[in-house]
Formats: structure tokens, sequence, C-alpha cells
């Protein structure tokens, strides 16, 4: 059994109310732009593969420089980070409205501006995790995470439909324009921090390449870790396709036309889900330990999606949806509360943003598979074969140490 020392701090200080209203804020603003960037792309080109392009811009991002920003956030002031990002995505999207103003708006600025927001999230997301490992301490971290999952969870159903309210009624620039606005008020939020959140002195620093390599030694080299990493990618493989073909299943297998307001109510659920693991994962987590929620939440996963594939009624997709989303946001959170809490401080940002890289990684992928085999075999061969992948993983967990992990938490 592996387990760690925790140290006790107090969770609601001031400076984790600062970081949890600033997450908050740039959550909602980021989620109402994931309805407004799409929207104005395709009003000002009528383009669906540009209009598609906005969520692979804003992905690719990550892939590129999230080992760079994880490196960068164990070496420099993450506080200054964080500022710097929100700074930069608020000039970024507060240009949209100004060049619509001035009549020289363009599809390919609106395009620039969404893969530069990717950049500063790339960025910030690498200090921020760090910087809230800092803030709450190894005991916080998960009743910490599960008020953060919560939240984001909650902004992720109301800022989207707020947004297409606003954007309907004054337009998707007005939208970025609110945005940017809570970008700056985020990071006046973050300015305030007193916590020390540096994590190397200069004299110390060394080579980025050589501090990248660490962090990827330090993954690969601890059993635990790099095992919930590698099956997070067969999961999160399997999510990109099962996300994809959700309006495809819903016509082909249920017989719901994609504009019937029933195809909402399934994203509903899936939100309704997220939110269930959400607080249910530090109970479960305390009582079970994180190694038995991994494995449990990774076969239900498993089995959610051949109820999905098998279901031919609307009730029924609407609980394997709900099922399916509680399981996908388990073994995600309760991954990323592991590398917490067994990760040193000072290697938070390099293997945190790794580990996320990685995991994370197999969503596109993923999406490409489902949408293939679809056109190829149908939209329900394709969700059992997206169950593949995901049951590679929870083999693998199956026969490694995380089976018995589990870390002490309040």
């Amino acid at each position: 059994m592996i387990t760690v020392g925790v140290e006790r701090r107090q969770l609601f200080g001031a400076d984790f109310t600062r970081w949890y209203a600033s997450r908050s804020i740039s959550v909602a603003g980021t989620a109402a732009s994931a309805v407004a960037l799409p929207l104005l792309v395709y009003r000002t080109s009528a383009s669906p593969t540009l209009t598609a392009a906005v969520v692979g811009l804003e992905a690719l991002p990550y892939l590129l420089f999230g080992l760079f920003a994880g490196a960068a956030a164990d070496r420099l002031n993450r506080r200054r980070m964080m500022v710097g990002a929100d700074l930069a995505c608020a000039l970024m999207l507060a240009s949209v409205p100004v060049a619509d103003l001035l009549g020289v708006l363009t599809v390919w600025h609106v395009l620039a501006v969404a893969a530069g927001v990717g950049c500063g999230f790339c960025w910030f997301d690498s200090a921020a995790w760090g910087a809230f490992f800092r803030i709450v301490g190894k005991s916080g971290v998960t009743r910490a995470n599960s008020i953060v999952w919560t939240t984001e969870v909650i902004l992720g159903i109301a800022a989207p439909a707020a947004a297409g309210l606003l954007a309907a009624a004054a337009g998707p620039t007005t939208v970025l324009a609110v945005d940017a606005s809570t970008y700056l008020v985020s990071a006046a939020l973050l300015a305030g921090l007193r916590t020390d959140l540096a994590t190397a002195a200069p004299g110390n620093r060394r080579r980025l390449w050589a501090e990248i390599a660490e962090g990827w030694r330090f993954l690969w080299g601890m059993p635990v870790v790099r095992t919930l990493v590698l099956a997070g990618f067969g999961l999160n493989l399997a999510v990109g396709g099962v996300l994809g073909l959700l309006v495809v299943h819903a016509d082909r297998a249920l017989g719901i036309d994609p504009a019937d307001r029933r195809t909402g109510l399934l994203y509903a659920a899936g939100a309704v889900g997220s939110l269930i693991a959400a607080l249910a994962l530090p109970r479960a987590a305390r009582r079970f330990g994180q190694g038995a929620v991994s494995i449990g939440s990774f076969a239900v996963f498993v089995l959610a999606i051949a109820w999905l594939a098998g279901t031919a009624t609307f009730i029924g997709a609407l609980a394997a949806w709900t099922v399916w989303s509680v399981a996908r946001l388990a073994v995600n959170a309760n991954g990323i509360t592991v590398r917490q809490l067994l990760i040193p401080d000072e290697l938070q940002g390099r293997v945190n943003t790794t580990g996320r890289m990685v995991a994370w990684g197999g969503t596109p992928f993923g999406a490409l598979l489902g949408g293939m085999a679809a056109g190829a075999y149908g939209v329900r061969v394709a969700y059992l074969l997206l169950a593949v992948p995901a049951a590679i993983g929870l083999v693998a967990l199956l026969a490694s140490p995380v089976r018995g992990l589990r870390l002490p938490v309040d």
C-alpha cells in the first residue's frame, strides 16, 4: 500500500478564496468564449471547416508548449505567470470587438485570437495548479479539488447558456468583450496573493531541457503516476470519440433530430453526471482509496459506453450519459489529485503539465477515430470500438500498484 504524509493547513484562507474566485471567473469567461468564437467565425466565413478549426486551435498550444510551460512554472514566479497570461488573453479578446467596431475584423483575426487564448490557457494552467498546491497544502488538495470541479461543472452548464442568449441579443463580439473583462478581474485577484509561489532561487536554475527531462523521468519513474497517465490516454481517447458522436448517436441510434431539445438534454445529463462525481469523489477516496476509485470508475466507464451502444430509447440514453459522465470525471479528477499528492512541490508544474498533456492528448485522436468508424461501420459499432482503449487502460490498472493505492486525505 502506498501512503504519503499530510500537513494540516487552513483551506478557506484569503489566498485560496482569491485563487478560487479568479479561476471561477476565468472558467465562466472561457465557457462563454467557447460559444462566441465559433459563432463569430461562422458568421464571418460561413465555413464549417473554419468554424471547427476554432476548437483545434484552442487545444493545439497545450500539445505544442505544455512541456515548456510546465518547466517555466517550476522556475519562475507562478503568480506573475498567471497574471501575465490573464492580461494577454484580455488584450487578445478585446481586440475582436474593437476590430469589429472599426469594420476591419476578419476570420483570420478571430482564428488567431482562438490560438492565442489557447496559448494563454496553457501557460496559465501550468502555473495555476502548482500555485494551487502551494496555497492549499497536501491536506487540503482533495477537498479543494472537489470545490473547484463542482464549480467548474456548474459554470460549464450556466455560462454557455448565458453566452448564447447574450450573443443572440447583442452579438458574439459583445460576449468576447465581457470575457476580456473577466480576465482583467482574474488578474487583479491573483495580483493580491500573499503566498510565496516562487519555487527556485535564481542561482539554482538549470537549463530548461534538463528540467523538462527531470519532469519526464519523475513521471515515468513512479509506476502509479505513469500507469494512471497512460491509462488516462486510453480513457480520453474514448472520451473524444464518444463526445464527438453525441449528435450522430442521437440522430442515427435514437431517432432524435439534432434540432430536437432532447439532444440538449443529453448534454445536460452529462453535466449532471460530472456534478455528481465532483461532489462524491472526496468521500469515495476516503472510504475506498484512490486506487479503488480509479479502477471502479474505469470499469463503469467501459460498461456505460456499451450501454450507450445498445440502448434504443431516449430515457436509457439519458441514464447512460449520466453514468458515463460520472465515471469520466471521477477518473480524470482522481488522477489529478493523486499526482498533486505524490509530486514534490518543486516538480508540480512540470509533472502535472506532462501528465495532463499525455492523458488528455488522446481526446483529438479519439474524435478522429470515432468519426471514421461511425462513417464506415455505424455509430453503435464505433462506440464499442471506442470502449477498447478504455478497457485496455482498466487491465493496466489492475496489473499495477494502483490497485493498492490509498493516500491519506482529510
